[in-house]
């Protein structure tokens, strides 16, 4: 007679027999070594900096019953491969400029991680300014297989763009918590403020449709939106004394999202005038008719109901009025800067010699790279902080 079988039963044992082969599987799995290291390690040569110091680092999938060895070397033969997958034209970094003082790097019995190893970069303002170099380091060497794809870390050493490092404001906000020195910046009666946005998204749909530049509610704010579209620049000034804004916008001050932007506002007490420049393209102008008293951004409140609000960038009145998007280059001026200054070579990303410069009475560059606070690079050394710690991004700007 024949028998059949359960068809739930042949379902249960072809699962119990590939259960069975995945667990053989997983017991004869390779342990891997790999790189920790980010793959592709920058190294932006500064014109202040000669040196560098960059850490390698490896794990294995599993810990070993034994001690794993290996060394990290130069693998030239990488170099080809760099340029292929990122179209890049790059050369060998010289022997001269690097060293790796101790290659040798173990993983001990029973543990995953590395020791660290140091790789050394000297010199290197003496290379060719025009050309991109690149180090290949390789795990060599090791008493267990290397995972192919992250056996090798390239340093890729190149001439710094102006401006590097920017910080990202999404959901955050930057303000001076304690004032080093704040009287510069409390009787601006000429100013100009300027900034180097990428804003991501304009508000819209999230409690407000403002996005907040800099300044001090209640007094003199730069912001976006308000009754304007909400990519349009907004300047708000309200007089002493008063509890209603002043508030001057135009049809040509638009700013596009997705795009890095230099904004540039000038302001006269003696003349009420705001000027704003889009890329160094001066706009329409526009004059108060009410606010004419001298701007003071040197200020803080100390407690939530206090009227005299402080200086933030980033921030107004709520926080659904964040900027979202990148920023660099936060400066304020206690002078109207011309056309001229404004367009001057390199001016939208960088200030020469910041501290002996009078006129400069604030300047964040947003290149701080870590962190929540922001360094003041004028001579008044007023830190900012960061709400939150912030997201840093890796730009090249200008754009090469």
């Amino acid at each position: 007679m024949k028998r059949h079988m359960n068809p739930f039963i042949l379902l249960l044992a072809a699962g119990t027999g590939l259960l069975a082969s995945c667990q053989d599987n997983m017991e004869s799995f390779d342990n891997k070594i790999y790189n920790t290291t980010t793959q592709i390690n920058s190294i932006f040569v500064e014109e202040e900096d000669d040196s560098y110091t960059r850490t390698l680092q490896a794990e294995l999938a599993m810990p070993s019953a034994t001690d794993v060895t290996f060394t990290y070397a130069v693998d030239a033969a990488q170099v080809d491969w760099y340029n292929t997958a990122y179209a890049e034209t790059a050369v060998l970094l010289p022997a001269d400029y690097y060293e790796i003082p101790q290659p040798a790097v173990t993983i001990r019995a029973g543990e995953v991680r590395s020791s660290q190893t140091e790789v050394h970069f000297r010199n290197l303002l003496t290379l060719d300014k025009t050309k991109v170099y690149v180090l290949p380091v390789s795990i060599e060497g090791a008493n267990v297989a290397s995972l192919a794809s992250r056996r090798t870390v390239y340093f890729v050493v190149k001439e710094a763009s102006l401006v590097n490092t920017v910080a990202n404001l999404r959901e955050n906000a930057v303000c001076v918590p304690k004032w080093n020195n704040a009287a510069p910046l409390q009787s601006l009666s000429r100013m100009t403020a300027e900034a180097l946005v990428k804003v991501d998204a304009f508000a819209d749909g999230r409690g407000s449709n403002i996005s907040t530049l800099m300044g001090v509610e209640s007094h003199f704010l730069l912001r976006f939106g308000d009754t304007a579209p909400n990519n349009q620049l907004q300047v708000v000034g309200r007089p002493y004394g008063t509890t209603s804004d002043e508030k001057l916008t135009s049809s040509d001050w638009t700013v596009k999202a997705g795009e890095w932007t230099h904004i540039a506002v000038t302001y006269d007490s003696s003349t009420h005038e705001v000027n704003v420049y889009i890329n160094g393209v001066k706009k329409t102008p526009q004059t108060f008719t009410k606010f004419t008293e001298s701007v003071n951004w040197g200020r803080y409140y100390e407690t939530e109901t206090e009227t005299l609000r402080s200086f933030w960038i980033g921030y107004s009145y709520a926080d659904d009025r964040y900027l979202d998007g990148d920023i660099a280059e936060v400066r304020v001026w206690n002078k109207v800067l011309g056309e001229e200054e404004i367009n001057a070579t390199n001016h939208f990303y960088k200030i020469y010699d910041p501290a002996t410069n009078g006129n400069l009475v604030a300047y964040w560059k947003f290149n701080d790279g870590t962190g929540a606070t922001i360094t003041d690079y004028s001579s008044n050394a007023n830190t900012a902080t960061a709400s939150k710690v912030l997201t840093w991004n890796s730009v090249e700007l200008p754009a090469k």
